[in-house]
């Protein structure tokens, strides 16, 4: 996993939330002394967008010259940028870190960032781009940047205490978990348990994205505190913790410091115990899109999903979780060796959705009873977004069940 960011409070711009239900937060990154653009514009964060719904309180700046500065908040609708909201222009004296009050509606994967209409604006990262003045409303996208230094390193929090970095094993996910009942009186519940390895509380941000919809606002979210190296047990998180009676999808795990965490699917329907699958969390960084390694490594934006069987004995389930707020469709492919067998087969994926295909070699058109077969699973061209899969192979008889994680290059390792 990646080392760990440092955050330098007189450095960032920081915002904290106040929500409906949970704290909005967007990831921020270490900002570095910039060189003052030019009059009028508006720094923006495209990277790290806000990650739960809720309403903006307070807003802080640095900035190292002094600048007039006001925060705004954009809306991703479709190919453009809506303006939703801004705070008042405020003066942000030289050398000092300013909090101002703010009441602005959010949503997730809002893009928040700060106008200065001066010479002088807060210190911002010199990578990046600018958003031009112009594009304050219905602006396109892929024609609002210009070719200015500066991206502000942003992130809005409960409180100074729960920022919230991007370092890998800060941002899990679960892709899957479910709660509802089966065939043969089975009832399928989810445990989650997340390990805190530091020697401080940490603080974490659960989201569930329920399953084949749109979780640009995630369908539940909760807020956990682990304390030092100890381990958090939820034996039926969806009803639990996002009080969900029956339901499926995927959970995003955002927090303060490096975790560690997996769930368990298990059949409790029986008296005779239970038998279920154990489910990593994996980071973020983990997933893939369609820009790996275009035209240099074939292999570099593919997961592979091999023995996969569907017969008398076994059938086999995949199951896929964007992980971005955007639109994707991925592409899963059967082989047999060189070959490959059946029909492709096209899957559509909304923001942070989560989708499983049952019976997924039948729905690819492969001969009943084929042995030595894989899918290879990858992002359509152009897709833009980025997703995890898996396979899970059940045992017809006993419905028992392994669960197979796509395999990808380079190999999943916490070296990496």
């Amino acid at each position: 996993m990646r080392a760990k960011r440092i955050f330098a409070w007189t450095l960032a711009l920081i915002l904290a939330a106040v929500p409906f239900s949970l704290e909005a937060q967007s990831a921020g990154r270490t900002p570095q002394a910039g060189t003052p653009l030019t009059a009028g514009v508006t720094l923006l964060d495209n990277e790290y967008r806000v990650t739960s719904s809720g309403t903006l309180r307070l807003w802080r700046a640095y900035s190292s010259s002094g600048a007039r500065a006001m925060l705004k908040v954009f809306r991703p609708e479709g190919s453009r940028l809506v303006l939703v909201g801004s705070s008042p222009l405020e003066q942000v004296p030289a050398g000092q870190v300013v909090s101002m009050s703010c009441a602005i509606p959010v949503s997730r994967n809002d893009l928040i960032g700060v106008y200065c209409p001066d010479a002088t604006c807060v210190d911002r990262f010199a990578d990046g781009q600018a958003l031009s003045i112009s594009g304050d409303s219905g602006t396109e996208v892929l024609a609002a940047f210009v070719g200015e230094l500066g991206t502000p390193a942003i992130y809005a929090g409960a409180s100074a205490s729960f920022q919230v970095p991007s370092s890998a094993g800060d941002n899990l996910v679960v892709p899957v978990a479910a709660r509802n009942p089966g065939v043969n009186g089975t009832m399928w519940i989810t445990s989650l348990e997340i390990f805190n390895p530091a020697n401080h509380e940490v603080q974490a941000a659960l989201y569930f994205n329920r399953s084949g919809q749109d979780n640009t606002s995630p369908a539940g979210d909760a807020l956990v505190h682990i304390p030092a190296r100890t381990t958090v047990v939820f034996d039926d998180v969806l009803s639990e913790l996002f009080q969900f009676e029956e339901d499926q999808g995927s959970i995003d795990i955002v927090a303060d410091a490096m975790l560690f965490a997996h769930a368990r699917i298990a059949n409790l329907g029986s008296g005779e115990g239970s038998y279920g699958q154990l489910v990593p969390a994996l980071p973020i960084e983990w997933a893939l899109g369609d820009d790996d390694a275009p035209g240099i490594n074939p292999n570099g934006d593919i997961f592979y999903l091999f023995e996969l069987r569907e017969d008398e004995d076994w059938r086999c389930n995949l199951g896929l979780a964007n992980i971005s707020g955007l639109n994707l469709t991925v592409e899963l492919t059967a082989f047999s060796g060189t070959s490959i067998v059946g029909e492709k087969l096209e899957v559509e994926l909304k923001p942070y959705s989560h989708r499983q295909i049952n019976r997924v070699l039948e729905a690819l058109d492969v001969p009943y009873g084929a042995r030595r077969v894989r899918v290879n699973a990858a992002a359509q061209s152009g897709s833009g977004g980025r997703f995890l899969v898996y396979a899970s192979r059940v045992d017809n008889l006993s419905g028992d069940a392994v669960y197979m994680p796509g395999t990808r290059e380079p190999s999943l390792s916490t070296d990496d």
